[in-house]
């Protein structure tokens, strides 16, 4: 079974340069979470699946608790967080840091994992 989320929107504080340590700055989080755990499909129990609720819970406490220069460990540390369900076998992840450069809408890291 694979759950998205899709286009989670976050102001957080992210950069290197000083200038960016004042600015909040919206990333854009979508994630592909593979389970191989199918029993919500009969039960129709929260128990039975991962809770998205919680999980977006959990992403949005670190991204907004942190300060992070570099986008690349921002996403390794949203995929730590994902991952440490253990009915999940795969996420593929893609953090979005948006107006970064003139004439870019975003620049994103991408990070795939198997558990």
């Amino acid at each position: 079974m694979l759950i998205k989320i899709k286009n989670l929107k976050l102001t957080t504080i992210l950069g290197v340069h000083a200038w960016e340590e004042n600015v909040n700055r919206e990333i854009i989080i979508n994630a592909e979470i593979e389970t191989n755990d199918v029993s919500s499909l009969s039960s129709d129990d929260i128990k039975d699946t991962i809770d998205y609720d919680i999980l977006i819970l959990k992403i949005k406490n670190l991204v907004v608790s942190r300060r992070y220069k570099l986008i690349e460990k921002m996403t390794a540390e949203i995929m730590r967080e994902i991952m440490e369900d253990p009915r999940i076998s795969r996420c593929k992840l893609e953090v979005d840091k948006v107006g970064v450069i003139a004439d870019v809408d975003s620049f994103s890291v991408t990070l795939e994992q198997h558990g």
